[in-house]
């Protein structure tokens, strides 16, 4: 029997500011990465969840790099863009940045994204001197992905990055897969 209590759930689309792609640079080569000159991220290993049924193209993203600042890869906001695609199966056919290929192997669903990885990252500290410390991910830093911030959380980030990035068009997106 059904008891009345509605389940909330913590992202919801009338909330939704950006969604939070997470990177943990013990397991994902992002020094690699930025040494390659690469500047764009084109896809993102998501964990299956009611948050991936709700991603959908054209939807905000921030790039956040987790850990403990190593290689001088602070906590904090490095990247920009939009989803492309909806939550997709996926099977790393390579290790690419992955750290080992175990972790390649533990990616069964992904994300296409377009974002471009910040000159400057917009640190963690750098956020808590103005007063955001409530971020899911500063709260919660070992959760799944996709994190989310809220559309009130994102009008306070948005002074601290540069300009957001248009919306991919489909023959951009096409060009770069």
């Amino acid at each position: 029997m059904a008891s009345g209590v509605r389940t909330v759930r913590a992202v919801e689309r009338e909330r939704l500011g950006a969604w939070v792609l997470k990177c943990n640079p013990a397991l994902w080569d992002l020094r690699g990465l930025l040494d390659s000159g690469e500047r764009r991220l084109t896809s993102w290993a998501v964990h299956p969840s009611y948050r991936t049924r709700l991603l959908v193209p054209g939807d905000r993203v921030l790039f956040w790099v987790s850990g403990d600042g190593r290689e001088g890869l602070h906590r904090g906001v490095w990247g920009l863009g939009h989803t492309v695609s909806e939550v997709e199966p996926w099977t790393e056919a390579s290790q690419g940045f992955w750290r080992t290929a175990a972790d390649a192997g533990t990616v069964r669903v992904r994300v296409r994204v377009d974002v471009e990885l910040l000159e400057e990252p917009v640190e963690d500290a750098e956020l808590r001197l103005v007063g955001i410390d409530g971020l899911e991910v500063q709260r919660q830093p070992f959760m799944a992905n996709p994190s989310f911030v809220t559309r009130d959380q994102l009008r306070a980030i948005e002074p601290l990055l540069p300009p957001w990035p248009p919306v991919p068009s489909a023959a951009d997106v096409g060009a770069r897969s």
